[in-house]
């Protein structure tokens, strides 16, 4: 610590000792010039090319990987393909229920309401895995998981 610093620190002490008076909480109010003294002293003691620990950069969390099959006049619309285990979100934008319903053991059966949104999970092993509406088998498509 340079002397102008030391300085600094030093006069910040007795300006907070001298405001604080005599009162029946002088223990705490030595403790907590103390406490300012030492977090002005840490504060000014980092150099500036060292961010703080509250402003260095935290690892962000892996995105998880979505995808979406929305259902419009009795077709299916969606991804080309999407990789293992991805969330996807089936929206309903016809006012009839429908299935979204994997034909070969694909693992994937939800019903989705009128109007409705409802997610699943894509198998975890890549394939093709043809789908149908269960309630109205002239609608098809294919979920292929790479």
């Amino acid at each position: 610590m340079s002397a102008k610093s030391g300085f600094v620190s030093l006069a910040l002490v007795g300006l907070l000792v001298g405001a604080t008076g005599c009162s029946a909480d002088d223990a705490s109010s030595d403790s907590e010039a103390q406490e300012t003294t030492a977090s002005t002293a840490s504060s000014s003691s980092s150099s500036p090319s060292e961010p703080s620990e509250s402003k260095k950069a935290k690892p962000s969390a892996p995105a998880e990987e979505t995808a979406e099959i929305t259902i419009v006049d009795f077709q299916f619309q969606g991804p080309d393909s999407v990789a293992p285990g991805t969330e996807i979100t089936v929206t309903n934008e016809d006012s009839a229920p429908h299935t979204v319903t994997a034909e070969d053991d694909g693992g994937f059966d939800v019903t989705v309401a009128g109007g409705e949104t409802v997610t699943f999970t894509a198998p975890s092993e890549p394939g093709s895995f043809p789908y149908i509406c269960t309630f109205h088998p002239d609608m098809t498509g294919t979920l292929v998981v790479k």
